[in-house]
């Protein structure tokens, strides 16, 4: 019986130890992001012209068309419906990608937010957060997923970025350089 008892203080003890090194989930704002593979084609001539003219301008709706538009042709077999992206001031983004029916047994999307930015003239992000439905990934986690994005996004065939901005949010700006 006394063994009993110790059994099932570990596992208790186990199970909010785990608990207590998740995070909280990503706070996604409620505004709408329509995405159409329209507008992911709107976005794409905007953003080749923007390349041409050292500064690509693209708004939540675009961005996440176009996101969720290349998705569905380079993993035709992937689980994510969509991606949308919402872009705050003070460069601040939010990115969910919503998923099929049963991927994942708690929950149907995979959030993250975090900062984006230059960094030796490639965009880069810093995750403040990222969660599975209502389970928050802990600060360990969000650094290893930061520094694969950003090995990612330093590949040289993304060009040199010199500029990123959000503005007020709804947008986002980059600034190409030479």
């Amino acid at each position: 019986m006394r063994i009993r008892n110790w059994v099932v203080a570990l596992v208790l003890l186990l199970t909010v130890a785990v608990l207590a090194a998740c995070g909280p989930a990503v706070a996604v704002p409620e505004r709408d992001v329509d995405v159409s593979v329209e507008t992911a084609l709107a976005a794409q001539e905007k953003a080749m012209m923007g390349v041409l003219m050292g500064q690509i301008d693209l708004t939540e709706s675009e961005l996440s068309s176009l996101l969720s538009v290349l998705n569905q042709q380079n993993s035709p077999n992937s689980p994510i419906q969509a991606i949308h992206v919402w872009t705050e001031p003070g460069n601040k983004v939010v990115v969910r990608a919503a998923l099929d029916e049963g991927v994942i047994p708690f929950g149907n999307s995979l959030d993250m937010a975090g900062t984006i930015g230059v960094m030796d003239n490639h965009v880069m992000i810093d995750l403040d957060g990222a969660s599975v439905g209502s389970l928050g990934a802990p600060a360990a986690v969000l650094d290893m997923v930061s520094a694969q994005i950003n090995a990612a996004l330093a590949d040289p065939s993304f060009g040199v970025a010199a500029d990123v901005d959000t503005g007020d949010g709804g947008s986002l700006m980059v600034g190409l350089g030479g």
